[in-house]
């Protein structure tokens, strides 16, 4: 009878304690987790400290915890190898301590993972904080939405799974803003197609005002040529036009990545990628002149309301053209880079609706009297958009983030920038 009694009184004991720890135990559990910045540029590290609290009177003797990143945002994690190829450790007293340290440096590797899985033990009313080092690998706008929590009991019969969810999102959100890369480095022009690089010229350079000369180089076009300064030199010498803020500038943004898609995202987002780090890039340099810019594209205006977005006209296709600006300089440079960073891959209209409606309706892109155009190819549509717009005297450059060449030879005429 006593060990029918044990048994019974064991049972009752590891089902009380199972019932306890499903009623209550679990539901102690909290998690927090804060950024130590809500926006940084593509390629930098923000850190992430998390803080796991178990508010109840029993302990938890287990707890794992899944942290899942969204795409786009790794942890760092910097790892040691055991391995010892040296023979250090077992020459310890051919070696000094401060040369085994130095081998033991060069054994660690840093790591890159979107998902970590954390095991833990909590006593009662115990906090575990720990900080996480995050490296942004591209652009966008992230937000950390929880983690995945698993607790049992402390025989591990009962186990139980939680989604823990963050409600501060202010505090829990990323905004990753687009680096600018080099333009001269990474785009060569149409005219120099047996390798030149073009020359750091800024497009807002005005040709009536002129502060120097300097020796001429390949990609200069040759109406630039001083021929007094040539004379006196005895070599090509060309003119240095001094940058205005008399000009302004449309920058059209083609979210189309070939000349048909089937669809209303694009079917090489790899590609687009590319256009908005090279429209960002362009603004940089441009806001370095304080020089005005609008910005165009066939995004729907009404996901570009949050930055100050709209519909460039109320007719069918101006309603679905997006513009924003006009940025003006670095101050207002901070808002043009989180609007590329907040684009997502949606397509509201064709681009060819979009160019149709800028020879019919110039006065609405046409403030200006120049237009920059960033795509991923280039195609004979838009040489008849750069013909019509040349006759209303506004000057057209295309940056094609690819080598997608649909019109075959181009003549000098075009300002065309193909990626290198």
């Amino acid at each position: 009878m006593l060990f029918i009694a044990v048994g019974i009184a064991v049972v009752a004991a590891v089902l009380i304690q199972y019932f306890v720890y499903k009623k209550t135990g679990f539901s102690n559990i909290e998690y927090s987790a804060t950024l130590s910045s809500g926006e940084v540029f593509e390629g930098d590290d923000v850190y992430l400290y998390e803080e796991i609290r178990n508010n109840g009177a029993l302990p938890m003797p287990y707890i794992k915890i899944d942290t899942d990143l969204p795409d786009g945002i790794v942890f760092t994690l910097l790892e040691s190898s055991v391995s010892d190829p040296g023979g250090i450790f077992s020459k310890n007293m051919a070696v000094s301590k401060g040369a085994a340290t130095r081998e033991t440096e060069r054994l660690r590797k840093i790591k890159h993972t979107s998902s970590i899985q954390s095991l833990f033990v909590l006593r009662p009313y115990a906090c575990i904080r720990r900080r996480w080092r995050l490296t942004c690998k591209k652009r966008g706008d992230f937000t950390l939405r929880g983690v995945l929590a698993t607790a049992s009991d402390i025989l591990g019969i009962g186990v139980h799974s939680k989604l823990i969810e963050l409600s501060n999102t202010e505090r829990n959100r990323l905004i990753v803003l687009p680096r600018p890369e080099d333009l001269a480095g990474n785009y060569t022009s149409s005219r120099y197609l047996c390798g030149d690089i073009i020359s750091e010229i800024c497009p807002v350079s005005d040709p009536l005002r002129r502060c120097g000369a300097r020796e001429y180089l390949t990609s200069d076009p040759m109406s630039r040529i001083n021929w007094k300064s040539t004379a006196a030199h005895g070599k090509l010498m060309v003119n240095i036009e001094e940058k205005t803020v008399r000009h302004r500038f449309s920058l059209l943004l083609n979210m189309s990545s070939r000349q048909i898609e089937k669809f209303d995202v694009p079917s090489d987002p790899a590609a687009i990628e590319r256009c908005i780090t090279l429209c960002t890039s362009i603004l940089d340099r441009i806001a370095a002149e304080d020089v005005p810019v609008k910005f165009f594209s066939n995004y729907p205006p009404e996901d570009m309301k949050e930055f100050g977005g709209e519909a460039v006209s109320d007719d069918e296709i101006g309603a679905k053209v997006g513009v924003c600006g006009p940025f003006r300089g670095s101050r207002d440079m901070i808002y043009a880079l989180r609007m590329l960073a907040m684009l997502g891959m949606k397509i509201s209209t064709p681009i060819d609706r979009v160019f149709d409606h800028i020879v019919a309706h110039p006065e609405l892109y046409r403030e200006n009297e120049n237009m920059i155009i960033v795509t991923s190819y280039i195609d004979r549509r838009m040489m008849n958009l750069r013909d019509a717009l040349a006759a209303e005297g506004v000057r057209v450059i295309f940056y094609v983030a690819t080598t997608r060449n649909e019109v075959g030879a181009l003549s000098e005429e075009n300002d065309v920038y193909f990626r290198v």
